[in-house]
């Protein structure tokens, strides 16, 4: 675990500032903490078990169980278990407040707990509960800060909504309004910060707060702050551990999937610690079927299936039948690329981008050009120059649907960019603005993105903004709005001033 030192005298005189307050952070509770962090929901369940039997007034305890048992809703995605999950929560937060009385930490375990179950209610479209709990969240957490100034840990969820409180899509925006938060993604860093960077003694429950802190600093750096070499830097020191750590197996995997390091992360996703003492996350499968499909793999098809027959939830079936539609077509499969494009319409859910993608594609006709999706693909996983290989030589000449014609010139840009070519990076992106400006596909939108990023990592924030500005007007592309939305305003978050 992270060796830091400081003194928590302060807080811990905090956590037993009254006679009847209960929060122990013993033996028990700590490596059920730690086995969160690890996704050993089984062991850590365990343990809590055995905690509350034993000691039925630690508000800790309660916390901990709350904690798991979000968390492995929002794995599985069960509906039977968020049901459960919506009459759970209530109850321990009663408890925690009957138990925790008016230490720092009840109001922490409180406002921690109804963002986590927010964002799972989310999940399941449960959207005004959803709204609700964040919000309440929020107010808990600000309300405790002015009480408790120099309480570190309530610093963490709060900052998370900060930062994404001004880039979240207009669909969502209802949400923000509620919370009454002026979006400031340099406050909600600088928030962040102030536990993330604290010393904290070696042993204590404030390492694994600040783990939580430093997991979502490395997260916003990269889709916030768009610094890919700063995320990087705060989610390898975080997961270093990932041989024995689910979490961070996941965490380091989706990382380097992101930045178009593949072959690290098929590594990693291929050696990932496996057994009884962790929570199934099948999800892990789907990452591994993605990572292989970009290396156009011929075994691709073997994880996403796996994951599209294990996996029981709602979230990633549509694209996971997708992908693997296109691992078809592109071996050749004609006939299973039909097969499964069929089915997508009938499994799981519109929730996530990728999926309302896969849903949109499945009802079109459209079927892909295999030479643009291999070059997608190969680009997606890093593999810049097989990319450019699969275009090479090639002209728009050579595709004769005009949404091919316009994929060719995009997938052109990106290569370029990727390969610090800017000056034809911008003249490609700019064609595709023009020439897929009124398509329903993302091409137009997303190239005034990428040349916004551009300019600025040159720091020419004048032209940045223009560029983020120009891609929130592109209402005819219609594919992945969400995340590119969200791109655009924390883009403009950065550069507005």
């Amino acid at each position: 675990m992270l060796k830091l030192k400081f003194s928590f005298i302060l807080l811990f005189s905090l956590a037993v500032s009254t006679a009847n307050a209960k929060i122990e952070f013993n033996k028990n509770c700590n490596q059920a903490f730690e086995d969160i962090f690890s996704l050993k929901l089984p062991k850590a369940n365990e343990l809590l078990t055995d905690e509350l039997e034993k000691n039925p007034q630690n508000a800790f305890a309660h916390y901990l169980k709350g904690l798991s048992e979000i968390i492995a809703v929002f794995i599985d995605e069960n509906d039977k278990s968020y049901k459960k999950l919506q009459i759970s929560i209530p109850k321990i937060i009663k408890s925690i407040e009957k138990y925790g009385g008016k230490s720092a930490y009840t109001q922490l375990f409180k406002g921690q707990l109804l963002f986590y179950y927010g964002i799972t209610q989310a999940k399941f479209d449960n959207f005004f509960q959803a709204g609700s709990n964040i919000r309440d969240s929020y107010i808990i957490l600000k309300n405790n800060s002015i009480k408790y100034p120099s309480f570190l840990p309530n610093n963490t969820i709060r900052g998370v909504i900060e930062t994404f409180s001004g880039t979240v899509p207009v669909s969502f925006k209802w949400i923000i309004n509620m919370f009454g938060v002026k979006a400031s993604v340099t406050n909600g860093m600088n928030r962040l910060s102030k536990i993330s960077d604290a010393n904290v003694a070696k042993g204590s429950e404030l390492e694994y707060f600040k783990l939580e802190a430093k997991i979502f600093q490395g997260g916003l750096n990269h889709l916030v702050l768009h610094d890919e070499k700063k995320g990087w830097e705060i989610i390898n020191s975080c997961t270093s551990d990932w041989k024995t750590n689910l979490l961070s197996t996941y965490l380091r995997s989706s990382f380097l999937i992101k930045t178009g390091n593949n072959e690290e992360a098929i590594g990693i996703l291929s050696n990932r610690p496996k057994g009884i003492d962790f929570v199934e996350l099948n999800f892990l499968d789907y990452l591994l079927g993605v990572s292989k499909l970009s290396r156009l793999d011929k075994d691709a098809d073997k994880y996403l299936l796996s994951y599209i027959t294990n996996f029981k939830g709602r979230n990633y079936l549509k694209s996971a039948i997708q992908k693997l539609a296109w691992h078809y077509l592109i071996v050749g499969d004609y006939a299973n690329y039909k097969l499964y494009m069929a089915k997508i319409p009938k499994v799981g859910y519109e929730f996530t981008d990728e999926d309302k993608h896969a849903a949109k594609n499945a009802s079109s006709k459209y079927i892909p050009n295999v030479s643009l999706l291999r070059a997608r693909l190969l680009f997606d996983g890093g593999y810049y120059d097989r990319a450019y290989k699969e275009l090479e030589g090639k002209s728009t000449n050579n595709y004769s649907e005009k949404r091919d014609r316009v994929e060719f010139i995009y997938r052109l840009a990106r290569i370029y960019q990727k390969k610090e070519n800017n000056s034809l990076a911008i003249s490609h992106f700019q064609k595709v603005m023009v020439v897929g400006k009124n398509l329903p596909h993302y091409y137009a939108m997303a190239s005034s993105i990428e040349i916004a990023t551009i300019y600025e990592k040159q720091n020419d924030l004048v032209n940045a903004k223009k560029y983020y500005e120009k891609s929130l007007s592109f209402g005819k592309n219609k594919e992945y709005v969400n995340s590119l939305e969200q791109r655009a305003k924390a883009g403009l978050s950065r550069v507005g001033k």
